[in-house]
């Protein structure tokens, strides 16, 4: 399947609509997500730090941690099968909001503007929420349960990678 079509599969994950379990499995759109992920939170962890080297090494442990969470809870619910749609999901999300946080990252860098740190704050409530939906729609979870784990993920991922990389650099 051409990745066009699959785009547009996962497209309205980014609206609260489809349940990723039942998205086409492609190992090759979840690479190429992977890969363009990696590079954009290097690019953002770059912007915020003036270290490449720790920001390659948080944002590989961040990577890493995100994989394996999204494989752990997935094993906790008996629904291993389903890691790579998932996964693609989140990824893909994380994506599509990253493709609106660059822009606002600059403009928050250059003018410090009041409106572009409230921007920034309704871009990661975006994410947070579909991360929170991905999770829902996958475990046939509750909204609370969801969001729980929504906040879970991104403690073990984010602040999981800066402990980890604050340990090793």
């Amino acid at each position: 399947m051409l990745t066009i079509e699959i785009l547009r599969q996962y497209l309205p994950l980014c609206w609260f609509k489809h349940n990723p379990v039942e998205l086409t499995r492609s190992m090759s759109f979840f690479q190429q997500n992977l890969l363009f992920y990696f590079i954009v939170e290097y690019f953002m962890q770059a912007n915020m730090t003036d270290d490449p080297f720790e920001s390659f090494t948080e944002v590989s442990i961040e990577t890493l941690l995100t994989l394996i969470f999204i494989g752990f809870i997935l094993r906790l619910n008996k629904t291993l099968y389903a890691y790579v749609q998932v996964t693609t999901a989140i990824i893909f999300c994380a994506n599509i909001v990253s493709l609106f946080v660059i822009p606002v990252l600059i403009w928050l860098t250059v003018t410090e503007d009041l409106l572009s740190y409230y921007t920034m704050g309704l871009l990661f409530l975006w994410e947070f929420t579909l991360i929170a939906y991905i999770f829902r729609k996958t475990l046939s979870i509750n909204v609370p349960a969801g969001l729980a784990l929504s906040v879970l993920y991104f403690t073990v991922a984010y602040l999981g990678a800066f402990a980890i990389g604050q340990v090793l650099v």
